[in-house]
């Protein structure tokens, strides 16, 4: 069958963390050597961004702007 993968990378910076997550499957074939696998040989892929600090913060969108997105939708 196909193999599973994931990865998580963090990055810290000024009291700001920024995790990356990556998974999908791979077909046991397309693995060359150095356990390297071409991004387009996976499937199903899933990215997840996530962020704590002030920048992740700064980049949500607020109460008021949630309000008037409910109230009027683009």
């Amino acid at each position: 069958g196909h193999l599973l993968v994931s990865a998580e990378k963090q990055i810290g910076v000024n009291h700001n963390v920024d995790v990356l997550r990556f998974s999908g499957q791979v077909d046991p074939i397309t693995i060359q050597t150095g356990n390297n696998v071409a991004s387009t040989a996976i499937a199903n892929v899933r990215i997840e961004q996530r962020g704590k600090g002030q920048q992740a913060d700064a980049q949500g969108i607020g109460w008021w702007g949630r309000f008037f997105l409910n109230v009027l939708p683009v």
